[in-house]
């Protein structure tokens, strides 16, 4: 048994192969509901019924028509154990010959909202990406969405020209009627199931989700007590069933930055009192706290209710010069970058910033606009850093007041380009630097084994100076020794040659960024060095230390 025709092995026109040959299956016009259908999904192992059609949805077939089906019941394991005529005779014609696309052929998204839980709605048929058309979709519509996906409930529901702009591809579904209770959205009633091609996109739909997860009690949506979604109803989780992986995942979700800490509970306003006896157990890289698996309640009783910190800021740079460690301070809030105000830009907060920038510390902080204004208006953050956080998003911020911040006026700094925390070696495994190597050169040479986690450069005794900073072009990862780009020997390119990465320490975290780099999805595993053979160059002298949530793997 085999689907063809539909992008993929679980859609398309039915065929079994009888004597060698294969050839197409027709049904009675009168065979509403369809079992034969739910036959070839589980024959196939395709998950159930998404969509079935007798009149040859994915084109008529050429060869026999070796079966007919009627009446079947849905219990068979095989579609040849339905009634049928016999083998090659039939009452139907290729007019009529079936197509079915099953569940794990399908898939649903939300695009352009910079969250997984806010966009476009977008459905993959035949193996492209395709809106969904609805010139009366509702709440109702939304709910199911949302559910899908574990977002929990439905915000709202909105026109995606309006809200996030239409599609560009083709309309997957059009005119799609739900009761909100549905678990899938192709259980819903669908008029049209397309792929349709070159149609207009003014009826394409977006939805908003509650999410299954949310921040209260704190000063904005990246702080406070962590609660999550129960049926319609929000709870808090126990103290104890939260660690840093669950914090990760937790502030991915909400569109924030790195997790920075899990507070004592106290530390903010009271939730809603009711707490969730069960918790998590994520790996740090997933998307949503709903992939995580679960966990089951604890016997010993609950402490108290766990709170999350995460930064408000998903990212940090320099920008506007020749060297990644000086240029004009921009932050990202939910992926929109803007220039800081340097009118509260001090000494305290550039040191964060270039030790968290892995720039050392800070060795100037130049007047405001030594490096242009840059797109937009200015950020009124006033970052109140002591010089000893972490992380930026660990400092303490105010909102500038009027009046605005003066055009033109960007933060700017000049970093030492060394991170003071490295070590310096004068020998190593007997073997010195050059006197004459490069910055870049000084590195320890990995034997056998690979250097400790979190150290992740070594050099010679130098004056600190200015590390030079690699162009973006020479910033390279690939995967090799498979036959496609998305899986295979983790290789990046660095001081002019393509070096492996260490398996050791290597994980799944690590494997998520990597794959978000490459636009391959999500991470599914970080196999053993030998899965995909030895590679040819030098091994590279760091150990990436990523928190999963990086969009890079020169940003861990």
């Amino acid at each position: 048994l085999r689907l063809v025709g539909g992008g993929g092995r679980c859609a398309g026109r039915v065929e079994v192969k009888h004597g060698g040959e294969w050839g197409s299956v027709c049904v009675f016009d009168f065979d509403w509901e369809a079992r034969w259908a739910i036959v070839v999904c589980r024959q196939l192992g395709c998950g159930r019924v998404a969509k079935a059609s007798p009149h040859a949805p994915f084109g008529q077939g050429t060869g026999q028509i070796w079966l007919q089906p009627f009446f079947c019941r849905g219990t068979e394991d095989a579609l040849e154990e339905c009634p049928h005529f016999g083998w090659g005779r039939h009452f139907c014609g290729h007019e009529r010959d079936v197509g079915v696309t099953c569940t794990d052929a399908v898939e649903l998204r939300l695009a352009g909202g910079g969250s997984p839980c806010a966009g476009r709605v977008e459905v993959k048929l035949q193996g492209h990406w395709g809106s969904v058309g609805d010139d009366n979709w509702d709440m109702e519509d939304a709910e199911v969405v949302c559910q899908q996906l574990g977002c929990g409930s439905a915000f709202g529901a909105y026109s995606a020209r309006n809200r996030f702009g239409a599609g560009d591809g083709p309309v997957s579904l059009v005119l799609v009627d739900c009761s909100g209770y549905e678990a899938t959205l192709w259980d819903c009633e669908i008029r049209g199931w397309g792929p349709y091609n070159g149609s207009i996109h003014d009826f394409d739909t977006a939805v908003v989700c509650q999410g299954f997860s949310q921040l209260v009690g704190g000063d904005g949506a990246c702080a406070g007590q962590l609660e999550v979604r129960q049926g319609r109803a929000w709870v808090g989780v126990c103290e104890d069933q939260v660690d840093m992986k669950v914090a990760q995942v937790v502030c991915r979700e909400l569109g924030c930055g790195a997790a920075l800490d899990i507070p004592s509970s106290g530390r903010f306003a009271v939730g809603s009192g009711s707490l969730w006896d069960g918790g998590f157990e994520c790996n740090g890289a997933e998307l949503l706290l709903s992939a995580c698996a679960r966990r089951p309640p604890r016997s010993q009783g609950c402490t108290g209710p766990a709170s999350i910190i995460c930064s408000p800021y998903t990212g940090f740079r320099l920008a506007n010069s020749s060297s990644g460690c000086t240029g004009r301070v921009e932050v990202a809030v939910r992926g929109t970058w803007g220039s800081v105000c340097a009118t509260e830009w001090d000494l305290p907060d550039a040191h964060v910033l270039c030790r968290h920038l892995g720039c050392g510390r800070a060795f100037t902080v130049p007047p405001g606009g030594s490096f242009g204004s840059g797109e937009g208006p200015l950020r009124p953050d006033a970052f109140g850093c002591s010089g000893s956080e972490r992380h930026p998003g660990e400092c303490p911020v105010a909102v500038l007041g009027k009046p605005p911040c003066a055009s033109g006026n960007a933060a700017a700094v000049n970093c030492s380009g060394m991170d003071d925390k490295l070590e310096e070696m004068d020998d190593v495994l007997g073997m010195s630097p050059a006197r004459n190597s490069s910055l870049q050169e000084m590195v320890i040479v990995c034997s056998g084994g690979c250097p400790e986690k979190g150290r992740r450069r070594w050099y010679s005794k130098q004056p600190t100076q200015p590390r030079p900073s690699a162009p973006a072009g020479s910033r390279q990862v690939r995967l090799v020794g498979s036959s496609g780009h998305c899986a295979g020997r983790v290789e990046v390119y660095s001081g002019g040659t393509w070096s492996t990465v260490c398996q050791e320490g290597w994980d799944l975290q690590d494997a998520a960024v990597v794959c978000r780099e490459l636009g391959c999805g999500r991470a599914l595993e970080p196999p053993s060095s030998a899965r995909f053979g030895p590679g040819a160059g030098p091994l590279w002298p760091y150990i990436p230390d990523c928190s999963g949530t990086e969009e890079s793997l020169w940003e861990c």
